[in-house]
């Protein structure tokens, strides 16, 4: 369960609906709204104006920390604040530590048929943070307007990342509606009916086998701390079967394993990168067990 979330903000309603997910999502952790003023960028200058483009650009951080600090005074809330100057993702990720211990980032979306909803500033973060982060690609009133923590998908597939994710949801959500979802890859193409009495009926039959007893231990698991949790499998390819189940069933968010740092597990987390990319839905990508992955 997050103690201390770190909110990078930018004025954007994307931006903003990352802190209205913090305020709904962890009502007892430390909150810290991070404005980053880029100087790659171009700032205008207003006419007549004795300020300079730094410095308006400081101006206008300043202003939407203010508001960032009014929204939470709004909820019943306190948030501090930090304006920084450099990279954005160099500077999220400096305040990373062992003090920070989770991230959410509101992420400009796109419909993912042309572009993913996974931003620049975003996918550099999710691909170096030591801490676990949250992709919110929805609208502030979307994020708004959903009961959270709602319908929680968490994709399990086995590793000590996965059960990471399950102990995340179940402890941070333990009020939401779990539904543990493991999609079975399968060897081939086409239905199942191909393969009867071939070898590959055999390798379908140890993969459910191998499945069931995935869900079982997460059925487990929830039974340990007294909650009840839907089991779901599908087949397909893990990251499309992911982000199709939650749209279809229209889950409020998904929590699922990240990657770790070596680079073995960096390419497991493939799945995980390609679901935060690929999602319309808000996205936790925990960290698990880095020494197991």
């Amino acid at each position: 369960m997050p103690q201390h979330v770190l909110v990078p903000i930018d004025g954007s309603d994307h931006a903003d609906a990352g802190l209205e997910y913090c305020f709904a999502s962890f009502p007892d952790a430390t909150l810290t709204a991070l404005y980053v003023v880029d100087p790659t960028h171009d700032h205008e200058t207003t006419v007549g104006s004795q300020l300079t483009s730094r410095e308006h650009a400081e101006d206008r951080g300043e202003r939407v920390l203010e508001r960032a600090v009014t929204r939470a005074d709004d909820h019943g809330r306190e948030i501090e604040t930090i304006l920084k100057t450099g990279t954005p993702h160099t500077e999220i990720l400096s305040l990373a530590t062992d003090d920070v211990d989770h991230i959410v980032l509101g992420s400009h979306g796109e419909s993912p048929i042309t572009n993913p909803f996974l931003g620049r500033v975003s996918e550099a973060v999710v691909r170096r943070t030591p801490v676990s982060t949250t992709i919110v690609p929805e609208t502030m009133a979307t994020v708004r307007d959903r009961e959270l923590p709602g319908d929680v998908l968490i994709p399990v597939d086995g590793s000590p990342q996965a059960d990471a994710a399950l102990a995340y949801a179940l402890e941070t959500f333990p009020e939401g509606s779990h539904t543990v979802f493991h999609a079975l890859s399968l060897p081939f193409d086409g239905p199942r009916s191909a393969v009867t009495g071939t070898y590959l009926e055999a390798v379908v039959d140890d993969r459910e086998e191998r499945a069931e007893e995935i869900l079982e231990s997460a059925t487990d698991v929830a039974d340990e701390r007294e909650l009840a949790v839907e089991t779901e499998i599908a087949d397909g390819t893990p990251a499309q079967s992911i982000v199709e189940y939650a749209e279809r069933n229209d889950c409020d968010q998904i929590v699922m394993g990240s990657h770790g740092r070596s680079l073995g597990a960096r390419l497991l987390g493939s799945v995980a990168e390609r679901v935060a990319r690929r999602s319309a839905r808000t996205v936790t990508l925990v960290q698990g067990d880095l020494t197991a992955a």
